[in-house]
């Protein structure tokens, strides 16, 4: 297994950093997303780590070593792309066999390592069949197969999920999160795809203008945000405003205790995600804010419904279907004091 740091990486194509001196130490066996959206330079980076772009400044170094000046066939990644970049008129073993003929290994060993990640990614019985006659799902096996049976120190993965339909993405997310496990190899994933970043990833870089705007577990990221620009991307979140006084701020969810030095009088954003809130009639007795249900969407799962609150401020919240509530209800809303994440104050 292999530690991959990225110190001041920067790329400049002339026209402003598409990426801007980022650093991320990656350790061993680690799986880590870039996510952010298009243009962010998430790509950009992977494909520095890669060696297909080179970097203006910075270092990236594989267990120390900088390899920011080593080719791309010396860097020992094994690499799987949005669109598989499968050889279609190579049968799966030829697909395999590629990359290891190429480094000149005995035929005895190369049938004995396609043999054995063919069993990895469960598509023995598949070596004579080409692309063409693959599913969606067993071509991207295909591509994970090639890129691991080089035996490489890192896996890097670029959107590779990003042509699959949504139930077959959500098993591949699966199939690949326990494969790395069971290899153990360093990963770098890309994806634009929240779900995908927080299901399968150890930590999740966000990714704003070429610059890193938060590293951190995924519950870090979606629990506890470090911007307004993170707790928008990453899921939905209602973002609630209120004044500072005696450490406390003073919403319409009432008094919502804060930790942070804030000044009184200072208006304060805080994050707070629709799940978070309770929905109770109004006639139960609890303490909550009043609300009206202006519309509610039934998921199967779950129920979205968007309020109004006495303030004229509207919230989404996401409940469990136990207890439906139509449009025009009159609601109360509670949530607790925890749930709420302070943004920072309004400019």
């Amino acid at each position: 297994m292999t530690e991959v740091s990225i110190e001041k990486l920067t790329k400049d194509y002339g026209q402003g950093p598409a990426v801007n001196s980022i650093s991320i130490r990656i350790a061993e066996g680690e799986f880590i997303s870039l996510l952010g959206p298009s243009g962010c330079g998430k790509t950009t980076t992977l494909k520095m780590i890669a060696g297909f772009e080179d970097a203006t400044a910075g270092a990236i170094r594989f267990d120390g070593r900088d390899v920011v000046h080593v080719p791309v066939e010396k860097r020992d990644i094994g690499m799987v792309f949005q669109n598989y970049a499968l050889f279609p008129h190579m049968t799966v073993e030829k697909n395999l066999a590629f990359g290891l003929e190429m480094r000149k290994l005995p035929k005895d060993e190369i049938r004995t390592r396609i043999a054995k990640v063919l069993d990895m990614v469960q598509l023995t019985g598949y070596s004579e069949r080409y692309p063409r006659q693959l599913s969606g799902g067993q071509q991207q096996r295909v591509a994970l197969a090639r890129a691991l049976v080089i035996e490489p120190k890192i896996l890097l993965l670029d959107e590779p999920l990003a042509n699959l339909d949504a139930k077959l993405r959500e098993e591949m997310r699966v199939f690949i999160r326990d494969l790395q496990r069971r290899v153990g190899i360093t990963t770098v994933y890309v994806t634009h795809d929240q779900a995908e970043a927080m299901t399968m990833s150890d930590r999740v870089v966000v990714m704003f203008g070429g610059r890193i705007a938060q590293i951190g577990t995924p519950s870090d990221i979606y629990e506890r945000p470090a911007n307004l620009e993170v707790a928008e991307f990453v899921g939905q979140v209602n973002i609630i405003r209120g004044k500072v006084g005696n450490r406390v701020v003073s919403t319409a969810f009432g008094d919502v205790p804060v930790n942070g030095d804030f000044a009184d009088g200072a208006e304060l954003m805080l994050a707070l995600r629709p799940e978070a809130v309770e929905l109770l009639p109004i006639n139960s007795g609890a303490t909550g804010a009043p609300a009206k249900v202006l519309s509610s969407y039934y998921s199967g799962s779950l129920v979205d419904y968007r309020l109004e609150l006495a303030t004229g401020a509207v919230v989404n919240v996401q409940t469990f279907p136990r207890t439906r509530f139509a449009d025009g209800d009159q609601v109360l809303v509670h949530a607790p004091a925890d749930r709420f994440w302070p943004l920072g104050t309004v400019a």
